[in-house]
């Protein structure tokens, strides 16, 4: 076979954004026919490492969900994130693996678990099988940020100035994002807000406290967007905006932003660990200048980063090729 091209694909992931960005991004950049599945594992599977206790049907709450009995069965997995690992090891085991398995990122087991793994190289992850990027691969291009860009026409349209969005994530377990670090955003907004002739406009993540949204809110409404509309113009904020501001603890968001070629500036939170591959992701964008850390002043810099998603696709065809 030639190309993915109409192959039956599910894409398994545990339903948050960020992961249901990279395997539709890998789907559809690999053109193939793609069901979504979103996998909820029981206790204590879902909170144990993965490869202490063997996956079976028994683990999904909800089971319907990779049911082979239900559904025509997929010729290529793609899934993403731990959780998603079980529903891809078990459905290996199911079809006899008569199934191409692609995992997205480091699975913490032996990556020869599956047939490829795509992971970003701050994981630090070798094997023969493991293909890396600069970037988390995603689903950002031209068309869909065009289409996103038109259902909000009217909450944009007049807007004069050119727009500088800001991201903001919360704290992980990779960063902290307490009050004094939202008093230093806070006082490195202003900065930006003094020296630059922008519309400023916040958008929060899911995993925003409500500390933070509450402050920011009190110190910028007055005169600059904070989204609390219905809907979320996430998509479309990365094609109206000139300028893109990026807290530290998204690697996803970051690459998105990276991914739309705007401008992107970096907010960097304190790291709690000394071994931070999130720090090591950063120093690695920064240096091929994806991306820049956030000063007082925006300059409309341009990025050399070309889409990784459609490389890692053409990739994998390849190698499929040279297996059929």
């Amino acid at each position: 076979m030639s190309n993915f091209k109409n192959l039956r694909a599910w894409c398994i992931t545990d339903g948050s954004l960020g992961m249901i960005s990279q395997v539709r991004g890998l789907a559809e950049a690999l053109k193939v026919n793609y069901e979504q599945k979103i996998v909820d594992l029981k206790f204590p599977w879902n909170k144990l490492p993965v490869g202490i206790l063997p996956p079976s049907k028994i683990i999904f709450n909800h089971y319907e969900q990779i049911s082979l009995e239900m559904n025509a069965p997929p010729e290529v997995i793609i899934s993403c994130g731990k959780r998603s690992i079980y529903a891809s090891l078990y459905l290996k085991k199911s079809l006899k693996n008569k199934v191409l398995s692609i995992h997205i990122q480091d699975p913490k087991i032996n990556p020869n678990n599956f047939d490829l793994v795509v992971a970003p190289a701050h994981d630090n992850l070798s094997a023969n099988n493991v293909l890396k990027t600069d970037l988390a691969i995603n689903h950002i291009n031209s068309n869909l940020l065009n289409k996103e860009a038109e259902l909000y026409a009217d909450q944009f349209s007049e807007i004069q100035k050119p727009i500088c969005a800001i991201f903001l994530g919360g704290q992980n377990r990779n960063y902290r994002f307490d009050v004094s670090v939202l008093k230093k955003l806070g006082d490195q907004v202003d900065k930006v807000l003094e020296n630059n002739d922008i519309q400023l406009f916040m958008l929060f993540s899911r995993r925003t406290n409500r500390f933070i949204i509450e402050y920011l809110n009190d110190r910028f409404s007055e005169k600059n967007i904070i989204w609390n509309g219905e809907g979320n113009p996430y998509l479309a904020l990365l094609q109206y905006s000139k300028y893109l501001i990026c807290t530290s603890d998204s690697v996803s968001i970051i690459s998105e932003s990276i991914s739309a070629n705007k401008p992107v500036y970096i907010f960097k939170l304190p790291s709690l660990k000394k071994n931070n591959r999130i720090e090591k992701f950063i120093t690695t964008i920064l240096r091929k200048n994806y991306a820049r850390l956030l000063g007082e002043k925006l300059e409309d810099f341009s990025n050399s980063y070309e889409n990784e998603t459609f490389k890692v696709a053409r990739m994998i065809e390849e190698r499929y090729n040279n297996l059929a």
